[in-house]
């Protein structure tokens, strides 16, 4: 039985809650009556509800007078609002804002008439609460004071009742004056755009858009522009095998040499790099909700821009935005961080201006990144159009147009980021793109890897002078060598009256004369200026960078520590070519291409090229290339080159010989042998034996305080002039005989 009455129970309660009605049904109902009352209320005012409506009519008539006809229309409108408005519209104090309008405007209405009249006429006026509110303003204030105090309180109402946002209202009004000024700006600057036939379909609907403006002026009736989407130029690709056939022939017109043991010279193939292209997906919806986040975010600071372009690339969208006049560009930049806010982007970075161009760009993050491949830039156009050997593939650019620069024009390059933002692999593309644009006995490289990781690889390609050099000691040799080098480079060119070395190149007759270009490459420069050759070190690159570019010598120089004791101040004012990768601050950022903006980059090969040429860094996405391609390829070159160093410069320690030997065939160009330049194995001999002719004495502290050196340098400079007999040699606290004077 109890099991029982427990059923019946619960049955009953579960027939309860089939009566109860939703709330947006019991609004609805409530509308419905509403709007039936009012209804009722309005026949009754006019005398069409018999007896029960004159009833509600004289009731209405003593309390509003003849203003009772607002109250069946306030019922109406109620109803109907309960109908289409949103659930939370219907407050307590919405009704009080209401009443306090209803009660200001009674009073008003009903103190326009003079003292006297003003019982007699209650029922004409507003009736006994028209009456009531404004009869204790009659009496003891003015008609001025009364008018001014109910206007404050409808005014109230009306905030209480709408909550209206003034701001928002401003900023209307002032974008419906400015709306004339922004339509013809829209329209002058979308005529002049950059690219006459990539723009020409829009031409033609912006004229469209003026003509139906110069018809219909009102604002409600024009339409926005839409987001004008310019997709990546590598979605037009090249044929595969016309791409092929291209870069063979610009191969083979870079061999103006005709080295009889390289005449068969095997370049390595395409088929070693991965086929792959880069695939971008572009949402364009997806792009014009993040337009107009952009223009709502900015409007809400009163910053007013139209959204024109949106660029997607392999890592980022550029959105070109056309601020109106008067807007600081400076407001812009600072919004940077409200905008990434807004638009859910781990970073933005904000150009403004655009070089060249009166617009402002915002570079926000893809939410898939796309990679560039190696294979791919070199057989795009502007790869394949390069007439120079020595062709460099940086990437893709923002709008992904592929971005390719000539080493010899730069003429040396500096790269510096943090660990792991894509500086190796960089390194890796640019050394495999001159194997595939250069022969054995055009091009020489020698490698400095103190890291023993990155460019030991390379280590047996007939390119090099010498193994990959992992010692600081053998780097400072290397760099002494390139310095004699160009200086015996310089010499010949000033016999032969050439200006640099391609003039040299064309006037030999024989292949032995014949010079190669050279490219030294140096890993990580933070380990060869962290130790006691810092100073010489920095001497040695500043020298080639200021006199080895008539030479056909260049250096790419890589540091991950990009400090101002690693990139002096001297070698950035001597190599205006720099990258830099992704940093971890803006100090860093400012240390390599002297502004802002590395610190926001996304890592991975996102790079700021900056030039000599350019105002402003450049954003590149970097290529990546895999190790398993960069394996097959230097395979490839060694196995072309028989699996040697075909030409070597050797090196020995310091305490067997401190010289630096070239042992070089006569196929290239004569050995190479310092102590033949009779400067004792170091480039400041010279001065030195200088210093001394000029002062008459012979002293290590002389040559250390005239020469910037140690005392190690010092005494090894007076030991070699003592060898060649210039100076007598050390004799206890006595100074050393100088055999040699001013004039000799």
């Amino acid at each position: 039985m109890p099991r029982r009455k427990a059923r019946r129970r619960s049955s009953r309660s579960r027939k309860s809650p089939a009566l109860d009605l939703s709330e947006n049904t019991v609004r609805h109902i409530s509308g419905i009556v509403q709007i039936g009352f009012g209804v009722l209320v309005l026949l009754a005012l006019r005398e069409q509800a018999g007896p029960i409506g004159n009833s509600l009519n004289t009731f209405l008539t003593f309390f509003f007078g003849r203003w009772g006809m607002i109250f069946p229309l306030f019922l109406i409108g109620s109803g109907v609002l309960h109908w289409f408005a949103a659930e939370n519209f219907f407050e307590a104090k919405r009704s009080v804002g209401l009443l306090l309008c209803f009660l200001a405007f009674l009073g008003v209405m009903h103190m326009r008439a003079p003292l006297e009249d003003l019982a007699p006429m209650r029922d004409e006026l507003a009736g006994a609460i028209g009456f009531t509110v404004s009869l204790p303003f009659v009496l003891f204030t003015t008609r001025a004071v009364g008018y001014t105090v109910l206007s404050a309180v409808f005014l109230i109402g009306v905030f209480v009742a709408f909550e209206p946002d003034l701001g928002a209202i401003a900023r209307g009004t002032v974008s419906l004056i400015k709306l004339p000024q922004r339509k013809k700006l829209r329209v002058k600057h979308r005529v002049r755009d950059e690219d006459a036939e990539e723009y020409e379909d829009e031409n033609e609907e912006d004229q469209k858009y003026a003509e139906s403006d110069d018809e219909d002026e009102e604002y409600e009736d024009e339409e926005e522009p839409e987001l004008n989407i310019i997709r990546p130029a590598f979605a037009k690709k090249v044929a595969k095998e016309k791409a092929k056939k291209n870069i063979k022939e610009k191969m083979q017109d870079t061999l103006k040499m005709q080295d009889t043991r390289f005449e068969e010279w095997t370049f390595p193939s395409f088929d070693l790099l991965d086929s792959a292209h880069s695939e971008l997906t572009v949402d364009d919806e997806e792009l014009k909700k993040q337009a107009r986040l952009i223009e709502e975010k900015l409007g809400e600071f009163e910053i007013e821009v139209t959204v024109r372009d949106a660029r997607p690339g392999p890592t980022v969208t550029q959105f070109t935005l056309q601020p109106s006049e008067g807007i600081k560009l400076s407001r812009i930049a600072n919004m940077k961080d409200d905008l990434a806010l807004a638009l859910e982007a781990p970073c933005l970075r904000i150009e403004a201006p655009i070089p060249g161009k009166a617009l402002v760009g915002i570079e926000m993050p893809n939410k898939k990144r796309t990679l560039v491949h190696l294979r791919e830039i070199l057989e795009s156009p502007e790869f394949v159009q390069s007439t120079s050997s020595l062709t460099l593939p940086l990437g893709r650019d923002v709008s992904g147009d592929a971005v390719v620069e000539d080493l010899a024009g730069m003429p040396h390059l500096l790269i510096a980021g943090a660990t792991g933002s894509g500086k190796s692999i960089c390194m890796n593309t640019f050394l495999v793109s001159l194997l595939y644009q250069n022969a054995p006995h055009e091009l020489k490289f020698i490698m400095v890897d103190p890291k023993r990781v990155e460019l030991v690889p390379f280590d047996g390609i007939p390119h090099l002078l010498t193994p990959v050099i992992t010692e600081s000691e053998k780097a400072l040799q290397a760099f002494r060598w390139v310095v004699a080098e160009m200086g015996r480079r310089l010499h010949r060119f000033s016999e032969l009256g050439v200006r640099n070395l391609e003039e040299y190149n064309e006037k030999q007759m024989e292949e032995e004369n014949v010079l190669p270009r050279i490219v030294l490459v140096v890993d990580e420069l933070a380990d060869l200026m962290m130790r006691q050759y810092r100073r010489d070190t920095e001497t040695m690159i500043v020298r080639i960078a200021q006199m080895a570019r008539a030479t056909g010598m260049h250096l790419i120089i890589a540091t991950q520590r990009p400090s101002v004791d690693v990139v002096t101040g001297l070698i950035k004012a001597n190599i205006p070519t720099r990258i830099a990768f992704r940093t971890v601050s803006s100090i860093d950022s400012r240390t390599i291409i002297d502004s802002m903006g590395a610190e926001d980059l996304l890592g991975k090969g996102d790079m700021l090229y900056m030039t000599a040429l350019t105002p402003k860094p450049m954003r590149v996405q970097g290529i990546y290339i895999s190790t398993k391609e960069s394996e097959r390829v230097i395979n490839a070159v060694k196995i072309a080159g028989g699996g040697k160093i075909t030409e070597q410069i050797g090196m020995v320690d310091d305490d067997e010989e401190d010289s630096f030997q070239a042992d070089i065939p006569a196929a290239s160009y004569q050995n190479i042998d310092l102590e033949a330049d009779d400067n004792g194995g170091d480039d400041l001999f010279f001065d030195a034996v200088r210093v001394v002719q000029e002062t008459g004495r012979a002293s290590a502290s002389l040559l250390q305080r005239q020469l910037k050196v140690g005392y190690a340098r010092a005494a090894r400079l007076l030991d070699i002039m003592e060898e060649k007999g210039l100076i007598g040699p050390a004799d206890g606290a006595k100074a050393r005989k100088v055999y040699m004077t001013s004039n000799s």
